[in-house]
């Protein structure tokens, strides 16, 4: 299941003072068994605290961007840096929020269970799940308005309630770079609302996201710049 992450084979590194939050350079990407490239040559940078949209339609690489940056998936050639290391270096102050497409929500587990997940990269081998971790699923739950959901199990939740868990289950790990995949697609109003709230919180704190979408409202304020993909290519820009 995506939503448990694996042990890092690097050393954890603590992040550069000046670098960016993301730094991908001439970044190439495909999938296995397919010769076809998902992502050409793919250039850019996000600065600390900013929030960045990445705009395109299905089949245009947003996926398979994130999972690049999350060392999800292997890059065929180019370079990514988290702030200012190599990729994997910096793992505890990234994290991926995918699709709930993507996750087997019949898996039996509770909501308070999913959303520690999150902390599983604290934990390494020898260490188990402290007060510390309870108290910041509780916040997170809280904070998304689900903490009466976190008994109840993963399969019998509708789909804004799947999105609000998975956002908990990004809020946990406390990262500063939050690679967020639709999070807004497909979600009712409620959901919506308490969702940006999140968002605006997170930009707040100085913390960088970077949200794939379909469309691009500069109305709604919620990004200070946006990158276009098409066929797995940026074809422009945009500053807000």
């Amino acid at each position: 299941m995506n939503f448990f992450i694996s042990y890092c084979q690097h050393s954890h590194r603590h992040p550069k003072a000046e670098a960016p939050a993301l730094r991908m350079k001439d970044v190439c990407a495909s999938y296995e068994g397919d010769d076809k490239l998902a992502l050409k040559n793919i250039s850019f940078s996000v600065p600390r605290g900013v929030s960045m949209a990445l705009v395109g339609p299905n089949g245009a690489g947003k996926s398979t961007l994130f999972k690049v940056a999350s060392n999800l998936l292997k890059m065929s050639s180019g370079k990514v840096e988290i702030f200012g290391q190599p990729l994997g270096a910096c793992h505890q102050h990234v994290v991926y929020l995918p699709q709930r497409s993507d996750i087997d929500w019949q898996f039996p587990m509770s909501v308070l269970d999913l959303v520690l997940t999150g902390r599983y990269v604290y934990l390494g081998w020898l260490r188990s799940l402290g007060r510390q971790d309870y108290h910041k699923a509780w916040e997170a739950l809280e904070n998304l308005s689900i903490e009466d959901l976190s008994h109840r199990q993963i399969a019998q939740l509708s789909g804004g309630q799947q999105q609000r868990v998975l956002i908990a289950r990004a809020l946990v790990q406390d990262a500063d770079l939050l690679l967020l995949d639709e999070p807004l697609n497909a979600i009712d109003a409620q959901t919506r609302a308490i969702v940006q709230k999140v968002l605006n919180h997170l930009k707040a704190k100085g913390k960088t996201t970077l949200m794939a979408t379909h469309y691009f409202n500069p109305q709604e304020g919620l990004y200070d710049v946006a990158i276009y993909l098409k066929d797995g290519e940026m074809i422009r820009e945009k500053v807000t």
